[in-house]
């Protein structure tokens, strides 16, 4: 069964992390504008047991060694196991042709998109590590490393200097605990929107 194996960091900034990164000989493989919708039943059934799907549409900011595909990502996330610094979840993706119809499909089988999250994410790889910078509305910026196992994703955070607590919390509830609009309903996080709403997060 496919497994996801990653560390989350929350950062000041991240600068500093990219110039570790290129210091380190990492490959750069873009940078990309994330929307993520996320799905759920209308009593947030799979919020409520720790798992998640995802329709993820990626726009190309900066090319790198990496090619955008058209189309969109549909992922389900299983839930985390316990114990470990690492979250450690099932991981089932594939790419789908037309986002809007998918969301219609969605939508027919009683699930609710419940919230989108915009993301700017810069990517690199460093031997069998990615190493995503990613940055987010009212949330700030977050090194995420993703790797076979948890050992090379810890190697590789204290060569990068990340030696502050992992986080295992997702966006979702990050943003869910940390922004009232969010809490009250709020239903996007994008960066336009927050900007004007919120005031202009750096």
């Amino acid at each position: 069964m496919p497994k996801e194996i990653e560390i989350k960091y929350a950062v000041a900034n991240l600068s500093a992390v990219g110039r570790r990164l290129r210091e380190a000989g990492a490959v750069f493989l873009g940078t990309v504008l994330q929307a993520d919708v996320y799905f759920d039943t209308p009593r947030r059934q799979l919020l409520a047991a720790d798992s998640g799907l995802r329709l993820r549409t990626v726009r190309c900011v900066k090319a790198g060694a990496e090619r955008v595909k058209a189309g969109a990502l549909m992922t389900f996330k299983g839930p985390s196991r316990r114990g470990g610094k690492a979250k450690v979840r099932t991981e089932h993706q594939t790419q789908v042709g037309d986002p809007a119809v998918v969301a219609e499909i969605l939508a027919a089988c009683g699930l609710q998109a419940m919230l989108t999250i915009e993301k700017r994410r810069s990517a690199y790889r460093l031997g069998r590590c990615r190493v995503e910078l990613d940055r987010l509305p009212i949330l700030g910026c977050f090194v995420e490393i993703e790797a076979p196992s948890q050992r090379e994703i810890l190697s590789t955070a204290r060569r990068l200097g990340l030696d502050g607590l992992p986080l295992k919390a997702h966006y979702v509830n990050l943003l869910r605990k940390g922004c009232r609009r969010v809490a009250a309903g709020c239903k996007t996080v994008a960066f336009a929107r927050c900007d004007r709403q919120c005031g202009r997060r750096r």
